[in-house]
C-alpha cells in the first residue's frame, strides 16, 4: 500500500523538486499540490482526500503552514506533517504541533531520504504523537551539522524568540516550568529538563535535578559542606546554584578541577 503524499508549496521549483524526489521512492504516491494557504486547506479540508503524509512549507501566502498545522490538529484524521523552511525560528512550534521532522531549507538528497525513511517507518506502523515528538527531539539533536537548529524557542510576550543555545547561561525548573536564563533576561520554556539533556550541546551538563547549566559560562565553584558545591554563573552572581552529591566527581573531571 503506497503512501499518500501531498506537497504544499508556493515556489514552482522547490515543489518540482520534491516531486521529483518523491518519484524515485515507489513507497509513496504524491496525490496533491497546492501553492497556497487556502488551497492546502480546501484539499485537506475535503474528508475524501485520504493523505498520509503532508510536506508543508511554513511562509507561503495567505494562511500560513503553522496556521494549518493546528487547524488540523483540531480534525479527526491528521497527516504525519514534515515542515520545509528556509527559516529556523519556527523549530519548536514544530514540536508543539506534533511535527514528523522540520527540514531546513536547503537540504540535500541525502537529508531528505533520511526524512522520507523516517516517514515510512512511523506511518507503517501507526506510531503515537508522542513518538512523533521524541523523533524531532532525535532530529534536532542529531550530530550532523546540516540537520541542526543550535536554537531554542522560549516564550517572550505574544512571540517565540528564537535563543542561540550558546547565549543561555542556565536552564531552571521553576513552579514546575522550564527556565532559560540569558545575560539579558529570563524566559519560559516548553521543554522538560530530560528533553533538553537530549538536545544540548556537550557543553552543557546537568548539575542538580533542577538546574543544567552551560559550562562556559561558569564564574566560579564555591566549596560547600560535605563535599558538595555550589556554583556562580556570569552576570548571577548573587544565585548560587547547588550542585547534586552524584554530579561532583563527573563535574570536577569536566571543569579539570581535580
Amino acid at each position: 500500500m503506497k503512501i499518500k503524499t501531498m506537497i504544499v508549496e508556493d515556489e514552482r521549483p522547490a515543489r518540482d523538486e520534491l516531486r521529483y524526489l518523491l518519484d524515485q521512492k515507489s513507497d509513496f504516491k504524491l496525490l496533491y499540490e497546492a501553492e497556497d494557504g487556502s488551497s492546502a486547506l480546501k484539499i485537506l479540508n475535503n474528508k475524501k482526500n485520504k493523505i498520509d503524509l503532508l510536506f508543508l512549507d511554513i511562509k507561503i501566502p495567505g494562511i500560513s503552514g503553522i496556521e494549518i498545522a493546528r487547524k488540523l490538529q483540531k480534525a479527526e484524521v491528521t497527516p504525519y506533517i514534515i515542515f520545509t523552511t528556509a527559516y529556523d525560528e519556527h523549530a519548536v512550534e514544530a514540536f508543539k504541533l506534533s511535527a514528523l521532522d522540520y527540514l531546513l531549507k536547503p537540504f540535500s538528497d541525502e537529508r531528505f531520504y533520511e526524512s522520507l525513511l523516517r516517514a515510512k517507518e512511523l506511518i507503517k506502523k501507526g506510531r503515537s504523537v508522542n513518538e512523533q515528538m521524541d523523533n524531532v527531539i532525535n532530529i534536532l539533536s542529531d550530530k550532523n551539522p546540516e540537520n541542526k537548529v543550535n536554537k531554542i524557542a522560549v516564550e517572550d510576550k505574544d512571540y517565540y524568540l528564537m535563543l542561540d543555545f550558546k547565549d543561555v547561561y542556565y536552564f531552571a525548573t521553576k513552579e514546575k516550568k522550564v527556565w532559560a536564563y540569558s545575560q539579558q533576561d529570563s524566559y519560559m520554556t516548553q521543554f522538560k529538563l530530560k528533553e533538553l539533556e537530549k538536545i544540548l550541546p556537550e557543553y552543557f551538563f546537568r548539575i542538580h535535578k533542577s538546574y543544567i547549566v552551560n559550562l562556559k559560562n561558569i564564574k566560579a565553584v564555591i566549596p560547600w559542606f560535605k563535599g558538595k558545591y555550589q556554583i556562580l554563573m556570569e552576570n548571577y552572581s548573587e544565585h548560587k546554584i547547588p550542585v547534586s552529591r552524584s554530579k561532583v566527581a563527573e563535574l570536577n573531571e569536566r571543569l579539570n578541577l581535580k
